[in-house]
């Protein structure tokens, strides 16, 4: 008889890990580029491009009367191919923040949900896949699914929207701080939190019920 049994962690194991380490590489290699001078960290850095585009105005033709308002602050390249796009030729300390808080917070967020994947992955292997532990960072997990995406969405809208006015000379909340968080949580992240959130309660459960039958062994 055979004694081989299938990994139940597996193929998330695996997937998460190669993830995390393209994450962390990622980031790595990105912060040297920007300390070093030949690349960027976000808006940091010898090669780094401050632009933003204006959120609801695609689809134009690029004339004129497409963009009503459209006008540049001084040191601001403004260029229109179907969207219109804004680029600080000389940005400010303010302006590179804004850039980076424009990628930063949905980078953060998937990088905590993999360290989560993680935690659930390592007490599984540990204890087994249905104990109350595995229940607990599960259902963590689905709330910062949630929760982070719907906030690293408004942040990103936010710093878009700060961003804009700083290099276009009519002040306006270009994008919808409200609706961006809408717009990013359907229907992935909902179906993915909610569908953890179910099976972390099952799992709950399951190991309340276990611990209660070995009790009255």
């Amino acid at each position: 008889m055979s004694t081989w049994r299938p990994q139940v962690t597996e193929p998330l194991g695996r997937v998460t890990t190669i993830f995390g380490g393209l994450l962390i590489a990622l980031m790595a290699v990105s912060a040297a580029a920007a300390i070093t001078g030949f690349g960027s960290f976000g808006g940091f850095g010898a090669g780094a491009t401050i632009c933003a585009t204006q959120p609801g105005t695609g689809g134009g033709t690029g004339g004129a009367f497409d963009y009503p308002g459209l006008a540049a602050r001084p040191g601001v390249r403004v260029s229109i191919n179907g969207t219109p796009q804004v680029c600080a030729v000389h940005p400010s300390i303010s302006q590179r923040i804004l850039y980076t808080l424009t990628d930063l917070p949905g980078i953060l967020v998937w990088g905590a949900v993999l360290l989560l994947i993680w935690l659930v992955i390592r007490q599984a292997r540990r204890a087994g896949p249905f104990t109350v532990p595995v229940a607990v960072t599960m259902r963590r997990l689905g709330w910062l699914i949630i929760a982070g995406s719907a906030v690293a969405a408004a942040l990103q809208g936010f710093a878009t929207d700060q961003l804009l006015n700083t290099m276009l000379v009519a002040h306006d909340d270009f994008g919808d701080v409200l609706t961006q968080p809408i717009h990013a949580l359907v229907p992935v992240p909902v179906l993915a939190g909610a569908a953890l959130l179910t099976f972390a309660r099952i799992i709950g459960l399951g190991a309340n019920m276990d611990d209660d039958l070995k009790g009255t062994v």
